[in-house]
């Protein structure tokens, strides 16, 4: 009997450790199923949810910080990598004084540069904002040199830190003779974000009608006013079309240095005048702006260039027509689709060609000349097929924005199918060249007097014109009221 007690207190104890054990083994691995079955739980009941909704996988609101986390990292030993990269170093392709402390630092850059900096010991360090080119960026800018030293320029992608530094060095001749910076009307001015103006362009922005003495008004008055009975002998309406300065467009970009005029442009007193005197006046201002940001390389007037871009010519002349159609609907302006705009980049224009030799030409033959700063601009040309089934070249083939002087003569273009067009005399500056199809486009006769002649062409009554169109720039208004092509802005400061 006490064999057999002792045996039943074995078996006791046996069975109480085995519960004790199962008892703790099971309570392990109910904890390790209670995580595994949080995770199936929320996987099954997304399922479930898609389900409910067709099945279709639902993404997550972009507000909604509770479905997509960052993992946590449980190492503290670990450091965060840094993944902010480097941007490319600029091309810099001119660093030279131009002006008496004046100096021009140009090249191209990455795409998407926000700027480019330009630093040095005895200059000013200064920010230029880069354009948009076809594969990379391009940057002109001026800066104040002080001595002969060393440029370090540096490009700033967005979203990278910003370059190592590229050196050039720039000599300073303090009596500089030849100012390409000075009061000359054909003078190029590199204002904020990579814009050249003419400083005629920036006259025409900053000076005020008082600069009109009242000898150069009544001149005026006289030469105008016989312009329009000239036209009206033949039956013909005379019409100024006036181009606004690519300040008065990108006043944002213009130099401190020359604010706008708080009182009467000469716009407005030459508005009156040629109003009074019977003419119709057009300043397609309002319109333009509207579309100076339509794109990249569908700016209105060029980076590089003094002129509009074929795409401002077409909206530089859209409210001419549709004051036009209001009598002859069939010259309503083309639509865009119509024109076959697109971009093509090509060497810079005049700005550029009017630095010093050496820096942006090679040389002084129109048909020859390529840029020696490497500058280029993205542009619009156009595939518009002219009611005359021509189209005439407005740029030389190897010189980019040079214009050629295909359209600088008199010439009259007959349109082949001019049903309900109506016959204009045109007369302009180098303006007129960049807009010489579209504008013939819309004339069954379009008489065209030559380039920077501010005189009717001859025979131009046989043409039996409905209109006569004086197009120019803001910045010839001197010269249109003064009927003399050497007239110039500038010497009325």
């Amino acid at each position: 009997m006490k064999n057999n007690t002792h045996v039943i207190k074995l078996i006791a104890l046996f069975l109480v450790i085995s519960i004790l054990t199962v008892a703790f083994m099971g309570g392990c691995t109910n904890k390790t199923n209670s995580n595994s079955n949080s995770t199936g739980n929320t996987v099954s009941d997304n399922q479930s949810q898609n389900q409910s909704l067709g099945g279709e996988s639902q993404l997550p609101d972009d507000n909604d910080n509770s479905v997509i986390q960052s993992p946590t990292i449980s190492n503290n030993s670990s450091k965060p990598q840094n993944t902010v990269k480097v941007s490319d170093v600029p091309n810099v392709t001119v660093a030279t004084q131009v002006a008496p402390r004046i100096c021009i630092v140009a090249g191209s850059c990455p795409k998407g540069t926000e700027y480019v900096n330009v630093k040095g010991d005895g200059i000013t360090t200064t920010k230029i904002v880069p354009y948009a080119g076809k594969n990379e960026d391009y940057f002109i800018g001026q800066v104040k040199i002080y001595r002969s030293t060393t440029v370090e320029v540096s490009a700033k992608e967005k979203g990278k830190t910003i370059s190592d530094e590229v050196s050039r060095y720039v000599n300073f001749d303090a009596g500089f003779s030849e100012n390409y910076m000075e009061a000359h009307e054909y003078r190029p001015v590199i204002g904020l974000n990579s814009r050249a103006h003419f400083y005629s362009a920036l006259l025409s922005y900053t000076l005020s009608s008082d600069k009109i003495t009242a000898k150069i008004r009544s001149q005026a008055e006289s030469n105008i006013s016989n312009l329009v009975k000239k036209a009206s002998a033949v039956g013909a309406e005379t019409i100024f079309l006036i181009i606004p300065s690519s300040a008065e467009i990108y006043p944002e970009t213009v130099p401190a240095g020359y604010p706008k005029t708080s009182g009467e442009t000469i716009y407005e007193a030459f508005e009156k005048i040629a109003t009074q005197a019977g003419a119709k006046v057009i300043y397609p201002l309002d319109t333009m702006k509207k579309h100076k940001n339509d794109g990249v390389g569908y700016q209105l007037y060029q980076h590089t260039d003094s002129h509009w871009s074929a795409y401002g010519a077409y909206w530089g002349t859209y409210d001419l027509f549709n004051y036009i159609a209001k009598t002859y609907p069939a010259a309503k302006p083309r639509t865009v689709k119509e024109m076959g705009f697109y971009t093509a980049e090509l060497y810079g224009g005049d700005a550029v060609f009017n630095f010093p030799s050496g820096i942006g030409f090679d040389n002084d033959t129109a048909s020859g000349i390529t840029s020696k700063t490497e500058i280029k601009e993205l542009t619009t040309l156009y595939n518009l097929k002219t009611s005359s089934n021509t189209l005439s070249a407005v740029y030389h083939k190897n010189t980019g924005l040079y214009l050629t002087n295909d359209n600088k003569a008199a010439k009259t273009v007959y349109n082949n199918t001019p049903s309900g067009l109506p016959n204009a005399v045109i007369m302009r500056d180098s303006f007129g060249k960049v807009a010489f199809d579209m504008v013939s486009d819309r004339f069954a006769t379009a008489c065209w007097g030559e380039f920077d002649n501010y005189n009717f062409p001859k025979n131009w009554e046989s043409t039996n014109p409905d209109y006569v169109i004086h197009l120019y720039s803001e910045r010839n208004l001197f010269k249109i009221m003064l009927s003399n092509s050497s007239a110039s802005i500038v010497g009325f400061k």
